[in-house]
């Protein structure tokens, strides 16, 4: 009679260990890639606002210097509105102030200029008395 030795099951298994491996591998690489996010690519954002003082509600737009237009919205009449979250445009901000569809004026500002101004835009006494001009009050 002879005794045989058998493994006690304590070995590698080869399919669990190329699991392990794969779960440490990718999470490895979702760590770099959320390290590699925080550091850089994602803009800061701004809180602007539009004094107003014309007696009708004024459509305000950003452009920045490629031409993309950031539609901010209405800014109230004969007062000043917040616009939150608005993405830094950087160097030069370019305000388009429309009424009716109409474009009324563009007015280019500096990110220097409109951060000493405390990111507070005035719409031009121009705006008005081109809405004076065509008759609104």
């Amino acid at each position: 009679m002879s005794v045989g030795v058998q493994r006690n099951g304590a070995g590698l298994d080869r399919p669990v260990a190329a699991v392990a491996v794969a779960a440490v591998v990718v999470a490895a690489v979702g760590a770099l890639w959320l390290v590699l996010a925080s550091l850089g690519g994602r803009p800061d954002y701004r809180t602007v606002r539009v004094d107003n003082q014309a007696g009708l509600a004024m459509q305000v737009d950003a452009v920045d210097a490629d031409g993309a237009v950031l539609g901010l919205g209405l800014a109230g009449p004969g007062t000043t509105t917040t616009f939150h979250e608005l993405p830094d445009l950087g160097r030069t901000w370019t305000f388009v102030f429309s009424y009716g569809g109409r474009e009324l004026l563009r007015q280019p500002v500096g990110g220097r200029e409109l951060a000493g101004d405390g990111w507070t835009v005035q719409v031009p006494g121009e705006v008005t008395m081109e809405l004076e001009r065509q008759g609104y009050r």
